[in-house]
C-alpha cells in the first residue's frame, strides 16, 4: 500500500512539472511577447528592462526580451521588437531527473562541459535548443532549459555586425554571403 501512494505521488509531481514544460514550450523565441509571457507565467519577480526573470513553483525562467543582448560573443544584430522573447532559460526548483522530461536526447549533441566535471549541454541548433545537466548520485539531472533562436531563424536574421548593407535594417533577411557558421550558433550558450 506505502509503494501504491508513493508511485502516485511521484506520478502527481511529475505530471505537475509536466504541465509547466508543456507551458514553457508556448514561449516561441522571435515571437511570443512580453505581454503573453506575463499572461502565462505573472509578473516577474527579478531584472529590469530587457532581462527579467519569472517563478513558477517549479521553475524560474529567465527571459531577454529583443533589446537584450545576450553574449557579447555572439556576432548576430537581431532587429526584434524590445518587448518580444530573444530567448529564455528554464531552470527547474526541484531535483528533475532528465530520463523523467520525455525528451528526445537523441535529436541533440552531447558534449561534455569543459568547465564542470559533472555537466554535460546537449544541443539542437534546428530547433534552438540547450539542455544543460549534471550527473549526481549517479542520475544526470536537469539543471536548465535554455531556447533561442533556431538555425533556420539565425540564418534568415541575423546579420554579423557591421555587415548590413546600407538599405538593410535589423530584421530583414541576410544576405547568404554574410552569414555566420552554424557554429557560432554553440557561443549562445557557453555564457554561464
Amino acid at each position: 500500500m506505502n509503494n501504491l501512494i508513493v508511485v502516485a505521488l511521484t506520478t502527481l509531481v511529475l505530471l505537475v512539472f509536466q504541465t509547466k514544460h508543456i507551458e514553457w514550450q508556448t514561449l516561441v523565441p522571435l515571437v511570443t511577447t512580453k505581454t503573453e509571457v506575463e499572461a502565462k507565467l505573472g509578473a516577474p519577480t527579478s531584472g529590469k528592462e530587457y532581462i527579467l526573470g519569472y517563478d513558477t513553483t517549479d521553475a524560474r525562467i529567465t527571459v531577454w526580451y529583443g533589446g537584450a543582448k545576450t553574449s557579447a560573443s555572439d556576432v548576430c544584430r537581431w532587429g526584434i521588437p524590445n518587448e518580444t522573447v530573444f530567448e529564455f532559460v528554464l531552470a527547474p526548483k526541484k531535483v528533475v531527473r532528465l530520463a523523467d522530461m520525455n525528451i528526445d536526447v537523441s535529436k541533440f549533441h552531447k558534449e561534455k562541459a569543459p568547465e564542470m566535471v559533472r555537466d554535460y549541454y546537449y544541443y539542437n541548433p534546428k530547433e534552438g535548443i540547450t539542455i544543460t545537466t549534471r550527473i549526481v548520485e549517479r542520475e544526470e539531472v536537469l539543471l536548465s532549459i535554455e531556447r533561442g533562436p533556431n538555425s533556420a531563424e539565425r540564418t534568415r536574421y541575423c546579420c554579423e555586425e557591421g555587415k548590413l548593407t546600407e538599405n538593410q535594417s535589423w530584421g530583414q533577411a541576410c544576405d547568404s554571403a554574410i552569414l555566420p557558421s552554424e557554429s557560432s550558433n554553440a557561443n549562445l550558450s557557453h555564457r554561464r
